[in-house]
């Protein structure tokens, strides 16, 4: 293509588009960059212009990536990655640094406190904190959209890998839920989409263990309610039980493989600079007697002398 005849892309619709994908609305998008929803509509039909085709899909409440869409995500925060980090050699960049940190949602509960330790030690950072399934955080490390995550390895990719370790699955169940007899299916709480539960699920059809589902859903507290409520079992990793609830050592229940999980870091991610961060943040996160195999070439001062009371 002749030059004079090539689109650029600009950056300020790069970030419209990111804002947008991020709050699946116009008008929140339009409120955190400070625009009018006219003036950030316009640059979203000037980008599809240039790339020919629609970006979002209309849904019930806001809009959602279409599968261009998400496909520009990935590329759209790489360039903003790379754009930042130009103007950051330039010395034009704000003093207030924002930093992307994904904890997967079940073990929100126990690592977060450790980790906000991390924002309260930085001076020169913001963070926003981003707590989802791991087949969610998944999406958005792949994407560039989390700059640090702790979750399950949804792959045996090493990819992007900067700790990792062996967390424990076990069955939880109410107090006085009876146990089950020889033979009675298991009543199962299921994750909707749940990496965690697909891997149990594997395990009990390979070993021909029946079992039912008797609820399903999308967030852990509604799945912990449930069993609460006695109205079956549900997989956990072993340090995050919730007092309410208990192991399950029915002979009935199968014994569960470990499962792979760590911290990895989005492409492009300025190690070298981060390197207290991320130091503190695998400490904050990791099990208090797991071997952790760290696989970082250099080792750093935590943030501000951050140390975990694990």
């Amino acid at each position: 293509m002749h030059p004079r005849h090539r689109r650029d892309i600009p950056i300020k619709a790069l970030r419209a588009f990111i804002a947008i994908s991020e709050h699946g609305s116009f008008s929140k998008a339009a409120e955190e960059l400070n625009l009018t929803q006219p003036a950030i509509s316009a640059q979203i039909k000037g980008l599809q212009r240039i790339l020919g085709d629609d970006l979002f899909f209309k849904k019930t409440e806001g809009v959602g990536l279409s599968e261009l869409g998400l496909v520009v995500e990935r590329y759209a925060r790489r360039i903003l990655t790379l754009n930042d980090q130009i103007t950051a050699t330039a010395g034009r960049t704000t003093k207030h640094e924002t930093v992307y940190l994904g904890i997967q949602s079940v073990f929100a509960r126990t690592v977060l406190p450790e980790v906000v330790k991390i924002s309260q030690a930085a001076d020169n950072m913001r963070y926003r904190f981003v707590c989802a399934s791991a087949k969610v955080l998944a999406e958005r490390h792949k994407s560039g959209y989390v700059d640090l995550v702790f979750m399950l390895a949804p792959t045996e990719s090493r990819r992007n890998v900067l700790a990792e370790w062996n967390e424990k699955p076990v069955w939880v169940r109410a107090p006085h839920l009876f146990p089950m007899s020889d033979g009675e299916p298991i009543p199962f709480v299921s994750h909707q989409n749940g990496f965690m539960d697909r891997k149990v699920l594997e395990v009990l059809d390979e070993r021909n263990v029946a079992y039912r589902i008797v609820f399903s859903a999308s967030d852990i507290a509604s799945m912990i309610a449930a069993v609460e409520a006695g109205i079956g079992l549900m997989i956990m990793p072993d340090r995050v039980i919730p007092e309410s609830l208990i192991v399950a050592h029915e002979r009935i229940l199968p014994k569960l493989p470990e499962l792979r999980a760590g911290v990895f870091c989005r492409e492009g991610f300025d190690l070298a600079r981060h390197m207290p961060l991320v130091t503190a943040f695998i400490s904050a996160v990791q099990p208090p007697s797991a071997k952790v195999a760290r696989l970082l070439n250099t080792t750093a001062v935590p943030l501000k002398a951050v140390q975990s009371t694990r």
